[in-house]
């Protein structure tokens, strides 16, 4: 590891992010194992077979993590760099990085409140399904208009 101390050209973490022609492709195809992975749930849940649901549950989680991460380290960090000069597009790029973390927080707390379920009963499942399509229709509508509105502000620096 490098010591700071001796090496100038240390750079910290996530400053040096570089401009990846991939990187709105695979945050795209991200959303579609996502809805893909949240129709299975729906699923399971018509199944009421809870084990099967709490393993979904949990793989879907783990893909939004690492989408969320994704989008975090190198489309956040980046179009905060590139956008410095375009105030208008910083401030909607920040609006839906916090609204994302609002939203991350929601499906987490969704998340782990379904998968510490150890008996379910009828009401759970009646609450479970109202809770599911509200989730589903926020992300739905979020990936929507990431791909409509943000996703576009990600350009190469030769644009």
């Amino acid at each position: 590891m490098a010591d700071p101390e001796k090496d100038e050209t240390v750079i910290a973490p996530g400053i040096n992010i570089r401009f990846d022609p991939k990187l709105v492709s695979e945050l795209k195809a991200d959303h579609v194992q996502l809805i893909s992975l949240f129709n299975e749930i729906s699923t399971i849940t018509a199944q009421r077979d809870n084990q099967l649901l709490n393993r979904q549950l949990g793989k879907f989680g783990s893909t939004l993590q690492g989408h969320i991460l994704k989008e975090n380290v190198r489309f956040y960090v980046y179009l905060k760099s590139s956008l410095q000069e375009d105030e208008d597009n910083l401030f909607i790029m920040q609006g839906f990085s916090q609204e994302m973390q609002q939203i991350g927080r929601s499906v987490t707390d969704f998340l782990h409140k379904y998968t510490n379920i150890a008996q379910w009963d009828g009401a759970q499942w009646t609450v479970f399904d109202r809770d599911l399509k509200e989730i589903g229709a926020v992300l739905r509508k979020r990936f929507e208009s990431e791909e409509k509105t943000l996703y576009p502000l990600y350009l190469s620096p030769d644009n």
